[in-house]
């Protein structure tokens, strides 16, 4: 029999016991299934979670007729029952099995990156994400601050799961655990010593404006004497599984609170953040002008840098017609209550940078007490809190950033 008829099998029984204890049993028996399984079986295994275990349709049909022509109570809750996929039960029965939460989040990564060779995953990812949302509610979660004593399988999580700046070896990671900096990663019971989202840490003096020199290597036992900001330079998501569940909110919240009360000196929080849909959104809007070049000199940007820099403040304080910012990581910084603080040039020159978003960046400010208004302002009316020197760009001024050991209050 082969291992995909084994999983088959295995879900079938599972779904047909009815007494716990047989159903942990097979749970583990599935568990072991899936981990043994290779890229086929695993992909006909989610074939037929999506074909064959969704709602029963007649049943469906029928409980909509009753729910319609008798409303009730127990007609509305005969309607959520028939409503409900049998796989949704498999997957909870599968959760009370040891390693059964990491094998469901696993199971929806591989959903996600096959989904063309799947066809329609629509149901079967909102039954999985439903009940994931409710798995990794906050309230779970365990929040924890990394250092170079952090057990050594965490430590080298971090160097895998990086997606903002590659981390280079043991060498680099150390640098970004040093006493200058600080990071803080999520963590569910569930899936023990292995971080959901971390975030890194930079404290400097004034605002951070380039990548390179945060990453640079030092030695720095403490943080600098005159460092009062507190610069989120990357902010990473780890497992694939739980695209679409949001822990970055509440993990720069966790973040702040901690770094007020340990360092009360430092008095802002800012990001430096990268600028990905730049490039594309200035191909869209100049074709095949000097903005969009193929491969781009520093030289050649340099001498359209007025130019440019007003185009990122705009692309960064512009909503779609869906309401939302423009850049995708703007999105998740400005529903935070952020504002659009400064555009970086040059901020990161590596090949990357330079071909996502010709080398700038920019820095979304974090101040306590106008994260609510921000947010209210975003979402009922469409409006992107900005710095005065960003509204001075989009007015067309030339608004050049601070020297980095510059405070603004």
């Amino acid at each position: 029999m082969s291992p995909a008829e084994l999983l088959r099998q295995t879900s079938a029984a599972i779904l047909a016991v009815r007494d716990e204890a047989s159903a942990t049993r097979l749970a583990r028996l599935l568990v072991r299934r899936w981990a043994e399984a290779d890229e086929e079986d695993r992909l006909t295994h989610l074939r037929y979670l999506a074909s064959d275990l969704g709602p029963d349709q007649t049943a469906l049909a029928a409980a909509i007729t009753d729910y319609r022509d008798a409303p009730s109570p127990a007609a509305a809750v005969a309607l959520s029952e028939a409503v409900e996929a049998p796989r949704q039960e498999l997957l909870r029965r599968l959760n009370t099995a040891p390693g059964g939460t990491a094998t469901v989040v696993e199971m929806r990564a591989e959903l996600l990156a096959r989904r063309a060779e799947i066809g329609d995953i629509g149901p079967t990812d909102h039954d999985m994400a439903h009940l994931l949302r409710s798995w990794f509610n906050l309230g779970f979660l365990r929040f924890e601050r990394l250092t170079w004593d952090s057990p050594t399988s965490v430590l080298e999580k971090l160097i895998a799961y990086e997606a903002v700046h590659e981390i280079q070896g043991w060498d680099d990671l150390r640098r970004r655990l040093q006493g200058d900096r600080r990071c803080f990663a999520l963590f569910h019971p569930a899936l023990p010593g292995d971080p959901l989202i971390f975030v890194a840490v930079a404290l400097t003096e004034g605002l951070a404006t380039s990548v390179q020199d945060l990453l640079a290597p030092g030695d720095e036992t403490t943080p600098p004497p005159g460092a009062d900001t507190a610069i989120f330079y990357s902010i990473t998501n780890c497992q694939a599984g739980l695209r679409g569940i949001s822990f970055g909110s509440f993990l720069l919240k966790q973040v702040i609170d901690q770094l007020a009360a340990e360092l009360p000196q430092i008095r802002r929080f800012s990001t430096l953040s990268p600028i990905p849909g730049l490039r594309r959104w200035l191909a869209q809007r100049d074709g095949a002008s000097e903005l969009s070049s193929p491969d781009p000199s520093i030289a050649d940007l340099d001498a359209v840098r007025h130019e440019l820099e007003r185009a990122a403040a705009e692309y960064l304080t512009t909503c779609g017609p869906d309401g939302r910012p423009l850049d995708p990581v703007g999105r998740f910084h400005l529903r935070n209550g952020a504002r659009v603080e400064q555009v970086n040039w040059m901020a990161n020159a590596t090949p990357v940078g330079l071909d996502r978003s010709l080398g700038m960046m920019v820095n979304y400010l974090y101040e306590p007490d106008q994260l609510e208004t921000n947010h209210e302002a975003l979402v009922n009316a469409g409006q992107i809190a900005r710095s005065p020197a960003v509204q001075d760009l989009l007015d067309g001024g030339n608004s050049s950033p601070p020297a980095a050991t510059e405070a603004a209050d």
